[in-house]
Protein backbone atom coordinates (compact mmCIF):
# COMPACT_ATOMS: atom_id res chain seq x y z
CA UNK A 1 0.00 0.00 0.00
CA UNK A 2 1.28 2.79 -1.11
CA UNK A 3 0.73 6.47 1.26
CA UNK A 4 1.32 9.81 0.14
CA UNK A 5 3.72 11.70 2.24
CA UNK A 6 4.36 14.95 2.48
CA UNK A 7 7.84 16.95 4.27
CA UNK A 8 7.66 20.25 4.78
CA UNK A 9 11.67 21.23 6.00
CA UNK A 10 13.12 24.66 6.71
CA UNK A 11 16.43 25.99 6.71
CA UNK A 12 17.96 29.08 8.23
CA UNK A 13 21.22 30.48 6.45
CA UNK A 14 23.28 33.57 8.25
CA UNK A 15 26.89 34.66 8.43
CA UNK A 16 27.48 31.46 5.87
CA UNK A 17 26.09 29.23 8.09
CA UNK A 18 23.11 26.80 7.40
CA UNK A 19 21.07 25.20 9.99
CA UNK A 20 18.22 22.62 9.60
CA UNK A 21 16.68 20.86 8.81
CA UNK A 22 13.84 21.87 10.98
CA UNK A 23 10.91 19.73 10.46
CA UNK A 24 7.43 20.93 10.66
CA UNK A 25 3.79 19.62 10.37
CA UNK A 26 1.02 20.32 7.23
CA UNK A 27 -2.41 21.61 8.83
CA UNK A 28 -5.17 20.40 8.65
CA UNK A 29 -6.09 23.33 6.00
CA UNK A 30 -2.95 22.31 4.41
CA UNK A 31 -4.05 18.88 3.91
CA UNK A 32 -6.97 20.01 2.28
CA UNK A 33 -5.82 22.48 -0.17
CA UNK A 34 -3.69 20.17 -1.39
CA UNK A 35 -6.33 17.68 -1.86
CA UNK A 36 -8.07 20.78 -3.94
CA UNK A 37 -5.44 20.85 -5.88
CA UNK A 38 -5.22 17.28 -6.79
CA UNK A 39 -9.26 17.78 -7.45
CA UNK A 40 -8.37 20.53 -9.80
CA UNK A 41 -6.16 18.37 -12.11
CA UNK A 42 -6.38 18.67 -15.68
CA UNK A 43 -8.25 15.83 -17.79
CA UNK A 44 -8.54 12.96 -15.14
CA UNK A 45 -9.06 9.35 -17.17
CA UNK A 46 -9.48 5.91 -15.85
CA UNK A 47 -7.10 3.60 -18.03
CA UNK A 48 -7.64 -0.40 -18.14
CA UNK A 49 -5.11 -2.70 -19.64
CA UNK A 50 -4.66 -6.67 -19.48
CA UNK A 51 -0.98 -6.69 -19.06
CA UNK A 52 0.80 -8.82 -16.21
CA UNK A 53 4.09 -6.84 -16.43
CA UNK A 54 5.39 -5.33 -13.17
CA UNK A 55 6.44 -2.00 -12.13
CA UNK A 56 4.62 1.05 -13.63
CA UNK A 57 3.12 0.13 -16.80
CA UNK A 58 0.17 -0.36 -18.64
CA UNK A 59 -0.59 -1.68 -21.82
CA UNK A 60 -4.25 0.34 -22.36
CA UNK A 61 -6.76 -1.44 -24.05
CA UNK A 62 -9.43 1.00 -22.42
CA UNK A 63 -9.16 4.96 -21.74
CA UNK A 64 -12.22 6.85 -20.54
CA UNK A 65 -13.00 10.57 -18.94
CA UNK A 66 -13.57 10.32 -15.04
CA UNK A 67 -17.37 11.37 -14.67
CA UNK A 68 -16.96 13.37 -11.68
CA UNK A 69 -14.01 14.80 -9.46
CA UNK A 70 -15.28 15.34 -5.96
CA UNK A 71 -13.38 16.48 -3.00
CA UNK A 72 -14.16 16.32 0.97
CA UNK A 73 -12.13 18.22 3.38
CA UNK A 74 -8.87 15.74 2.18
CA UNK A 75 -10.30 13.36 0.40
CA UNK A 76 -10.29 12.96 -3.32
CA UNK A 77 -12.67 10.88 -5.10
CA UNK A 78 -12.46 10.11 -8.99
CA UNK A 79 -15.59 8.25 -10.74
CA UNK A 80 -16.09 6.71 -13.71
CA UNK A 81 -19.13 5.18 -15.12
CA UNK A 82 -18.74 2.11 -17.71
CA UNK A 83 -21.31 1.21 -19.86
CA UNK A 84 -22.91 -1.70 -20.61
CA UNK A 85 -21.04 -1.58 -24.07
CA UNK A 86 -17.73 -0.66 -22.58
CA UNK A 87 -14.72 -2.28 -21.29
CA UNK A 88 -16.26 -5.29 -21.10
CA UNK A 89 -13.73 -8.68 -20.38
CA UNK A 90 -10.68 -9.70 -18.19
CA UNK A 91 -8.89 -6.78 -17.08
CA UNK A 92 -5.52 -6.38 -14.72
CA UNK A 93 -4.69 -2.73 -13.98
CA UNK A 94 -6.55 0.03 -13.53
CA UNK A 95 -5.05 3.98 -13.43
CA UNK A 96 -5.80 7.40 -13.12
CA UNK A 97 -4.05 9.29 -15.52
CA UNK A 98 -3.96 13.39 -15.17
CA UNK A 99 -3.60 15.67 -18.02
CA UNK A 100 -4.62 12.62 -20.93
CA UNK A 101 -6.92 13.01 -23.58
CA UNK A 102 -9.02 10.42 -25.37
CA UNK A 103 -5.57 9.62 -26.97
CA UNK A 104 -3.64 6.25 -25.94
CA UNK A 105 -0.79 6.75 -23.81
CA UNK A 106 -1.15 10.64 -23.41
CA UNK A 107 -0.96 12.12 -19.92
CA UNK A 108 0.78 11.03 -16.49
CA UNK A 109 -0.17 8.18 -14.72
CA UNK A 110 -1.04 9.38 -11.26
CA UNK A 111 -1.46 5.68 -9.92
CA UNK A 112 -2.16 2.37 -10.90
CA UNK A 113 -4.09 -0.69 -9.24
CA UNK A 114 -3.90 -4.24 -10.19
CA UNK A 115 -6.57 -6.02 -9.68
CA UNK A 116 -7.88 -8.50 -11.30
CA UNK A 117 -11.93 -7.69 -12.68
CA UNK A 118 -13.91 -9.30 -15.04
CA UNK A 119 -17.09 -6.80 -16.49
CA UNK A 120 -19.70 -8.18 -19.38
CA UNK A 121 -21.99 -6.98 -21.68
CA UNK A 122 -24.84 -6.98 -19.03
CA UNK A 123 -22.84 -4.77 -15.85
CA UNK A 124 -22.82 -0.73 -15.60
CA UNK A 125 -19.71 -0.39 -13.40
CA UNK A 126 -18.78 2.78 -11.41
CA UNK A 127 -15.18 2.90 -10.69
CA UNK A 128 -13.99 5.00 -8.03
CA UNK A 129 -10.76 5.61 -7.10
CA UNK A 130 -10.53 7.40 -3.47
CA UNK A 131 -7.60 9.16 -2.45
CA UNK A 132 -6.33 10.40 1.06
CA UNK A 133 -4.28 13.34 1.52
CA UNK A 134 -2.93 12.49 5.17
Amino acid sequence: MDNIKIIGEWYFEHDGIREGPFFNFITTDGLAQIAELLKGASSPYLVVGDDTTSGETITEIFRKAVSTVTRTGNMVRFRTQLLTSECNGNHNKWCIYLNGSATAGTGTMFNLLLQSWTKTVNTTLTVECKIIVS
